[in-house]
Parts: C-alpha cells; structure tokens; sequence
C-alpha cells in the first residue's frame, strides 16, 4: 500500500497542486492524508477523484458555522483506493479543534487498518490551546490504536530519529504525551526507521520538511506506521512539493501490511 500525507497550504493554486500529487497515484492501493483542506480545495478534489477513491473529509463532521473564522475551515481529508473496505469514520470530537483531525477503519488485505489524519495548531496565538489540543490526540490514540498517522505536528522544536530524544516547543507537555503515545501504542516513525542515524547531526533535523524564516529547515510533517509493517520506502519531498504550491514536503511511503 502506498500511503502519503501532505500539508497542501490553504494558499496558492490547487489544479497544480493536485496534478503534482497524481503523479504519485501510479499504483492500486493508496491512501492519501492531506491537511489544510479548504472547502473549495475539497470540491475540486472530490470532482477530480469521485470515481476512484472513496474520500472522508472532517468539515462534513464538524461543519463551519456562520461565526466561525477561516480557522475553523483548515480540514482534513483521506483519500483511500475504492477498492478497499470502510468500517467507519468520523472525527476527534473531544479535540478542541475537531474540524482538524478525521480518521477511517479499513479493511483490505484481510486485515483492519486504522488511518489517522491530525492536524496541529501552531504555536502563535493558541497559546495553551496548542497542548489541550495534542492531549486530547494522546488520549484518542491511546483509544483508537491506529495503524497510521499522517500528521503536520507543528512541531518538534529539536528533532531527533529517536522520539524519546525529541525536544518540544509545547509548555503544556501535550506534544511530548502525543509522540511517547505513538511508541506505547506500537507505532513508528516511518522516516527514522530508515535514516541512517551516522548522518545524524545535533540540533538539525533529519530532513526538511517545512521552512520558517527565523528558524530555517524544520522536520514538523511525520507519517507514523505500525512497527509489524515493512517499509519499502520512505521518501520527503519538499522542492516538488513547494514548487507546486504547498510549502510542506509531501510524504509518500510503500508499506508492506
């Protein structure tokens, strides 16, 4: 199964972005996590791709009121191939951002897969919000047991191949709970399981995923996967991926379920 997830960026052209995504669409069996979903971005994906893959997006769980800021309208969305069975879907509803995480209970290969799309907030104006936030994905996580988990963390403030030596920007410890909760539960970081740790250097991250100007290069995208599956491939994509639109690397991996 080839899994990506990929921060799209609310802004810029979605026709190009998508195209740069189909490129990587060239096998059967996908399932696709995308963040910063505008509704309008939704209706262009769902126009382009009724016919071939079955879509569970989290603004039609948690729908934007009329009172709601551009805030409340950063979705999230799993593609999954239409030949693969759905259990059930919905959405973190004790999250106090909801609209920002979806997940979905599959069934192929013979086996129940568990797919988690999450969203962060960032760390200017939430303030304590951010934490509350990655508490409530601890617990859901610690519930659920998902298989996979495509994230654009917002985080860590220092990366590491090893989570346990991750240091985090969040004050409320929530982000810390969330990422030790993805090695209790049995999960992995995908890209990690691959590096290889002699290239590792201190206080830089492992590959870049997103770029702040007074930071420079950060790892804050992460794709978590069962420790039992194999992976072929774990690749981080971030001059396509910006040059298409989006200022996050996209992530694209082959796992073996």
């Amino acid at each position: 199964m080839r899994v990506i997830s990929w921060n799209i960026s609310y802004a810029g052209s979605i026709e190009d972005k998508i195209k740069f995504l189909q490129t990587y669409l060239t096998i059967n069996d996908c399932c696709v996590i995308l963040q910063e979903v505008k509704p309008h971005a939704y209706e262009y994906i769902e126009k382009l791709f009724i016919n071939d893959y079955k879509m569970f997006y989290s603004l039609d769980y948690r729908k934007p009121s009329n009172f709601d800021s551009d805030a409340r309208k950063l979705g999230v969305l799993i593609l999954v191939s239409k030949d693969i069975d759905v259990e059930s879907a919905g959405i973190i509803e004790r999250s106090p951002f909801p609209d920002r995480t979806v997940y979905v209970t599959l069934r192929k290969f013979g086996k129940t897969i568990k797919v988690l799309a999450l969203h962060s907030l960032t760390g200017c104006g939430y303030y304590k919000t951010k934490s509350v936030q990655y508490d409530s994905f601890a617990e859901f996580i610690n519930e659920y047991r998902p298989d996979i988990i495509g994230i654009d963390a917002n985080e860590p403030e220092f990366d590491h191949y090893d989570i346990s030596q991750m240091e985090f920007f969040d004050n409320g410890l929530g982000a810390k709970k969330f990422f030790n909760e993805t090695i209790e539960i049995g999960l992995t970081d995908t890209y990690a399981r691959l590096y290889d740790t002699k290239d590792y250097v201190s206080g830089q991250p492992l590959t870049k995923s997103h770029y702040i100007r007074k930071k420079g290069a950060v790892r804050y995208d992460f794709l978590f996967t069962r420790k039992t599956y194999n992976v072929n491939y774990c690749l981080y994509n971030f001059d396509d991926a910006v040059a298409s639109g989006s200022d996050h690397a996209i992530i694209v991996s082959e796992l073996s379920i």
